[in-house]
């Protein structure tokens, strides 16, 4: 057990792990969090406007935020400094390009 816990925390320390990324449900609106501290740009894209990217707002705390998105199905993912990042999530749909994009569902 140990053995295979260790290269999960340093792969942890290396690439971030859970609670990369969360959504919070006010009504019928989503708030989208992205941790990546380091990050200096942090944009958003989705299928909701045909992938235009969008700019998140850092937090005191390090994540990033996006406010303001329906409570309704649409794909995803982050650009963080200039690359593609899809965080963990429990949907993923192949896209056009040969990778995924995540999927929230309400």
């Amino acid at each position: 057990m140990i053995r295979l816990l260790i290269p999960i925390l340093l792969a942890c320390s290396v690439w971030g792990c859970a609670r990369q990324h969360y959504v919070v449900i006010h009504a019928d609106t989503l708030t989208l969090y992205f941790q990546a501290p380091q990050a200096t740009s942090v944009r958003f894209a989705s299928s909701v406007d045909q992938f235009v990217l969008h700019e998140a707002v850092k937090k005191s705390d390090g994540s990033w935020l996006i406010g303001g998105l329906a409570n309704k199905e649409f794909q995803y993912f982050y650009l963080v400094d200039g690359k593609v990042v899809l965080p963990e999530c429990r949907f993923r749909q192949n896209d056009d390009f040969g990778t995924a994009n995540c999927r929230y569902l309400p």
